[in-house]
């Protein structure tokens, strides 16, 4: 068999309903790179065995109990034999070109981290919309191409040196692990590409409160990195004592900013959607409250409840 070059990577926690939809995607992908795909799991659903059933030539790396993305996708890097390695998550589908597309970005350009744009997979939902634009605006199929300060791990590539320079994921930063890791990245001099053509659909939380919880996650862990970085608002979430003259704006300002985005690039998304507005606002609260939780709080939770054990290696072939 030819040695792969392309690794992708898939954690998957309870994934049965989406897990076959995301790996037929990726199995059927329109390139000429051999590539190999690794599912690392920690499901206590069915997933496991729809992989081992449905799909004989994946790897499937199984944790006992429930592990975060950013653990999981640092196991299956361990277990990678490409030099590429190209990160999908298991509610995602993508499309046919997605990981040619990878591959041309890397061998036609200088970068070594490559990402591209997210569709919303379940549009039929308000709440769908709302989650997918509060949390991947800057990455619309219709935005430009060009160098970023992050990219979403649910559709971005790097080639390996980088995870041996930089270590990879802090899983305890959950789900904002991507956000460190990614300003890691840019204090060593690296450079972040977004190519909107390579593209994914991922399906959001339709549940409001779903999505709720997780806006506010998303807060509580903002607020945690921006502690010990130097990005945008870190001088104030590392000063308690001044965090009340900007914290009650928070909100405002990332609902104004967001919507100015997405009306610029896209209008339609919104004003087709007007609910959503109302929905986005809500998540931006919620978000300012976890905030708020994560500026005050001293020895935040590390793991959000998220155990890591030692995974168990399931090699199925055909």
């Amino acid at each position: 068999m030819t040695p792969p070059l392309c690794s992708v990577i898939i954690p998957a926690y309870n994934s049965e309903a989406t897990i076959r939809a995301c790996l037929n995607s990726v199995l059927h992908q329109e390139t000429d790179a051999p590539y190999e795909i690794i599912v690392v799991d920690s499901s206590q659903d069915s997933t496991p065995d729809l992989v081992r059933e449905h799909f004989p030539t994946v790897t499937l790396i199984h944790f006992p109990r429930r592990t975060d993305p950013g653990t999981a996708r640092n196991a299956g890097v361990k277990r990678a034999k490409g030099n590429l390695l190209v990160f999908i998550d298991s509610d995602c589908i993508a499309e046919p070109g997605w990981l040619q597309g990878m591959w041309a970005a890397h061998q036609n350009g200088d970068w070594r981290v490559v990402g591209g744009a997210v569709v919303n997979g379940n549009p039929e939902s308000l709440v769908s919309w709302a989650g997918y634009i509060k949390e991947f605006s800057e990455y619309l199929p219709q935005a430009q191409a060009g160098l970023v300060h992050s990219l979403p791990t649910c559709n971005i590539s790097y080639r390996r040196e980088i995870f041996e320079r930089y270590g990879g994921y802090d899983g305890s930063y959950y789900p904002q692990e991507d956000y460190l890791f990614h300003w890691q990245l840019i204090r060593g001099g690296e450079k972040i590409f977004f190519e909107p053509s390579i593209q994914v659909r991922h399906f959001h939380r339709a549940r409001l409160g779903d999505y709720l919880r997780h806006s506010r996650r998303f807060g509580v862990v903002t607020a945690r990195v921006l502690k010990i970085t130097d990005l945008p608002g870190a001088f104030f979430s590392r000063r308690p004592w001044l965090a009340p003259l900007f914290i009650p704006f928070l909100p405002f300002i990332k609902f104004t900013r967001t919507c100015a985005r997405v009306l610029r690039i896209s209008p339609g998304m919104l004003l087709r959607r007007p609910l959503v507005f109302f929905l986005l606002f809500l998540g931006m609260l919620y978000w300012g409250i976890g905030f708020v939780e994560g500026v005050y709080t001293k020895q935040a939770d590390r793991d959000g409840g998220l155990a890591s054990a030692q995974p168990t290696f399931d090699r199925v072939v055909g």
